[in-house]
């Protein structure tokens, strides 16, 4: 009997599905489904219950790109948040490791990723040109280019500077800090480190 008569269809169905999540590999993807199988019945289905609830609540936030599960989020919506000091960082999960710091009182703006030309990403996928009407719009008196320090966040933050600089030559653009090692992502920096970066932009 072959492999694939004994595999069970809804097993092999699963982990090809989970494998179209950025960073699943088969492996991964396995080590999920087998794990969520063990659990209880009851607990089984109460996590596909919260998984559909997400996916049908969680959409990007209009005005900035956060993922949120109102057309605005709570951050833009804050009238206590300084609309002058506009983060820009490249996924949603960067700005709430920045929230957790509970230091930084302005707005974000989430790209939606970074440039990475060898897997197909150029600045035209990014979310890019809402960020320049917002600029128009709030007229900032600082954007803080807080992309990964990586090779792809670098490349990003670079293109991000010189296009601010070339259509806003008065604005003020920094850069997060070398706090954060390079390779880091922002999502699991420690909360001192990626504190240190924030303070110390340039």
């Amino acid at each position: 009997m072959a492999f694939e008569d004994v595999f069970p269809k809804p097993i092999k169905e699963a982990i090809e599905a989970i494998t179209k999540i950025p960073t699943y590999g088969e492996r991964g993807a396995s080590r999920f489904v087998y794990n969520l199988l063990k659990l209880q019945q009851e607990e089984k289905v109460t996590l596909v219950d919260l998984l559909q609830q997400l996916v049908l609540s969680i959409k990007k936030c209009s005005e900035c790109g956060l993922l949120t599960d109102r057309d605005v989020c709570s951050i833009c919506s804050d009238e206590k948040r300084n609309k002058k000091f506009i983060c820009i960082v490249e996924e949603s999960q960067d700005a709430y490791a920045i929230e957790k710091l509970e230091r930084y009182t302005g707005v974000y703006h989430v790209l939606g990723g970074r440039i990475a030309p060898l897997e197909g990403i150029s600045p035209q996928d990014l979310n890019i040109d809402s960020l320049l009407e917002r600029i128009e719009r709030y007229k900032p008196k600082e954007i803080i280019v807080a992309t990964n320090p990586n090779v792809e966040g670098e490349a990003t933050a670079n293109y991000l500077i010189k296009l601010l600089k070339r259509r806003f030559s008065n604005l003020k653009v920094t850069r997060v800090s070398y706090g954060l090692q390079f390779g880091t992502f922002i999502e699991f920096a420690d909360e001192l480190s990626l504190e240190k970066s924030i303070e110390n932009r340039k």
